[in-house]
């Protein structure tokens, strides 16, 4: 559909409703604007040729980042350094603590001459249009929101939504973050508090991986794809009623938002600092391998594109002894149910975490997830449940403090076969990911980075992390099994929890989930 005759429709269902609605411009002819080639000065410079001497030609090198302090403070330590540019894509940017911090950090930058583009999903973006058009106003930081409702009041995105439901039902699920095109990190988390411990109701139990070398430059050219993307939609035409003095206003905004917030944030560095020390060690903490970088088209062309989960089976190396699986959100899809039944007639040990109905965070998800649990068992494959409650280790990494959250919940996705690949990335194992959003993530052969991974896992699944979850031979029945004893109903958080699970599972929504 072009944008003439989306706009056009748009605006006849305005007016059917007599709802006073601010329409997005048509977009004009964009210039292809592409990734900058690898900063030739600069700390991250220094490191990454350190480290990439070492390295086979066709070899990077990883860091895992399961702690939500680390995966932020590495964030702020990439930016603080950033000399040319800094790309950033993400489903969720949250206007809470870390958000702003961030967003300070990548200010900032833009300021002393780094050229910043950020990428975001339009559905939980909550920056005005005035705001980020004004944002977009910068010399050195451009932004671009993805596919985006052109009308922009809740009663006509509500209706433009339904009227192009399957166009605008197909989030960017992606996440990115590149420095100098020559450290990325890529994983599962957004960019939100509860993605670094600074949730009062809820953190995650999330993962990224730090990756040097050269499979950056493969990240750069898929992030350049989404931003060239005609669903890229450029902020500076989201308004016209902003002035260059709103940036400055926007500038004040934020730091006074964080020197109100100063205490929550209390565990990372509030302005730019050096942080060349923790630079250093990555010389002797990263695993190297070959890795590939993988992503959904950003657009269906001819109702047809190229899918993540299609690129992971064609270029994955299968298992022969071992699968390790983990997605909070899990309900199969396609073959899916076969696959792992043939993996375990082949005597491959089959492994999956997913979320117990208490440490989700998405109750209607696991409400259609749990009707598959006897099917998924029927398969051979072992079932596991993380728990809401799971261990002070565990719960160290996920809560920073000063915030003790009232429960932790799964976010990681993340694959390991044989101890020796693996895959790292936004991919949930649901409809949702598999066939409508779009997803990316790194596959990496590395029996160093592999193994480290794995271990982590046997920790999730362990009885002091994670339930058990089998049946009971004589009764035919589920039961769920940890360190507390074992159980016959499902663990929850409150009957509440409880009643919604039970409404939820009635919703004809599985796969929309």
């Amino acid at each position: 559909m072009s944008n003439k005759v989306k706009l056009a429709s748009i605006i006849l269902l305005t007016v059917l409703v007599s709802a006073a609605c601010t329409t997005l411009p048509p977009v004009p002819p964009q210039p292809v604007v592409n990734h900058l080639p690898p900063a030739e000065s600069g700390v991250l410079t220094d490191i990454s040729k350190r480290i990439t001497v070492k390295l086979q030609s066709s070899e990077s090198a990883y860091l895992l980042l399961p702690r939500n302090d680390d995966a932020l403070n590495w964030r702020l330590a990439l930016v603080d350094h950033a000399t040319t540019s800094i790309d950033v894509q993400y489903f969720i940017f949250q206007n809470d603590a870390t958000g702003n911090l961030l967003f300070d950090r990548l200010l900032k930058a833009a300021d002393r001459g780094v050229r910043v583009r950020l990428l975001v999903d339009d559905i939980w973006f909550a920056p005005n249009e005035d705001v980020i058009a004004a944002i977009d106003d910068h010399p050195n930081f451009a932004i671009k929101i993805f596919n985006p409702t052109y009308t922009r009041n809740r009663l006509g995105g509500l209706l433009e939504f339904s009227a192009y439901f399957d166009e605008l039902n197909r989030r960017m699920h992606n996440k990115l973050f590149i420095v100098d095109n020559r450290m990325a990190i890529v994983g599962g988390r957004n960019i939100g508090n509860p993605y670094f411990g600074l949730s009062e109701k809820y953190n995650f139990r999330d993962l990224d991986v730090l990756t040097i070398g050269p499979v950056v430059e493969e990240i750069s050219v898929a992030f350049d794809e989404y931003w060239n993307a005609e669903l890229a939609y450029p902020g500076r035409l989201m308004s016209d009623k902003y002035s260059h003095e709103d940036l400055d206003l926007l500038r004040q905004a934020v730091k006074t938002y964080l020197e109100e917030h100063a205490e929550l944030l209390a565990s990372y560095p509030l302005t730019p600092r050096d942080w060349s020390k923790e630079m250093q060690q990555l010389t002797r903490r990263v695993h190297s391998g070959e890795g590939h970088f993988l992503q959904d088209d950003p657009i269906v062309v001819h109702g047809e594109q190229l899918k993540l989960i299609d690129m992971l089976d064609t270029l994955a190396a299968p298992a022969h002894q071992e699968l390790l699986v983990v997605s909070p959100y899990l309900i199969p899809v396609g073959d899916m149910l076969q696959n792992m039944a043939e993996l375990y007639q082949e005597g491959v040990e089959v492994k999956m975490l997913t979320a117990s109905m208490a440490s989700n965070n998405h109750t209607a998800a696991h409400s259609h997830y749990k009707k598959y649990r006897k099917r998924i068992l029927a398969t051979g494959t072992e079932l596991f449940e993380f728990r809401h409650d799971p261990s002070p280790a565990i719960r160290d990494e996920a809560d920073i403090p000063p915030v003790k959250s009232k429960f932790i919940s799964l976010h990681v996705k993340a694959l390991v076969g044989d101890r020796q690949r693996c895959f790292i990335g936004s991919l949930n194992l649901d409809p949702r990911a598999v066939e409508i959003n779009t997803e990316n993530g790194l596959y990496i052969e590395s029996p160093g980075l592999a193994k480290e991974l794995a271990a982590m896992f046997d920790a999730m699944m362990a009885p002091e992390n994670a339930w058990r979850v089998y049946l009971d031979n004589e009764e035919q029945t589920l039961r769920w099994e940890s360190s507390k004893g074992t159980v016959e109903n499902q663990p929850a958080r409150s009957f509440g929890q409880r009643i919604s699970d039970f409404f939820y599972r009635l919703l004809p929504i599985e796969s929309q989930l």
